[in-house]
Formats: C-alpha cells, sequence, structure tokens
C-alpha cells in the first residue's frame, strides 16, 4: 500500500477506479485490514471517512496480478491489470 487516501479524492468528491497515468485497476484498504472495491467506497462516502475500522479506509493501491483480490462488502472480484 502506497499513497494515503485523503489526497485520491476526484474533483466530484468520489474516489477513483483507476490509477491514472496507466489506467490500472485501484482497491482501497481499511484500517482493520480489509480490501474494498472503488463501488463499495463511492457508496459508503460517509463510512470511509468515519472512525469505524471495518469501513475506514485508510490507504489504496493498483491490483497488478492478484486474480483472488475481492471486495470484503460486495465481494465482486477488483481484476487485475495484468493476467496470465
Amino acid at each position: 500500500m502506497k499513497n494515503r487516501v485523503e489526497d485520491i479524492r476526484l474533483d466530484d468528491g468520489n474516489y477513483p477506479t483507476y490509477a491514472w497515468p496507466g489506467g490500472y485497476p485501484l482497491y482501497y484498504v481499511t484500517q482493520d485490514g480489509g480490501i474494498l472495491c472503488p463501488n463499495c467506497v463511492n457508496e459508503n462516502k460517509e463510512l470511509v471517512t468515519g472512525v469505524d475500522p471495518q469501513w475506514h479506509i485508510i490507504a489504496h493501491d493498483v491490483n497488478y496480478e492478484d486474480t483472488g483480490l475481492y471486495c470484503d462488502n460486495c465481494y465482486e472480484e477488483i481484476k487485475p491489470a495484468y493476467t496470465e
């Protein structure tokens, strides 16, 4: 996990789905170590900026190759940028 989340919001207040430049798929890490997809983060903005460790996002990263990465809220796969 590389980056602090405070600096990543877009002008419209949403969190990005893909890294720029490159278009790599992003995921978000919560305080308790959970993983959230960008859709769940944007649908629950009031929770991710709160104090609940299950929702409070502390970092984001790119999913380069992990084919087993799933959102802990909606259980959708967070697709990797590169596949075999």
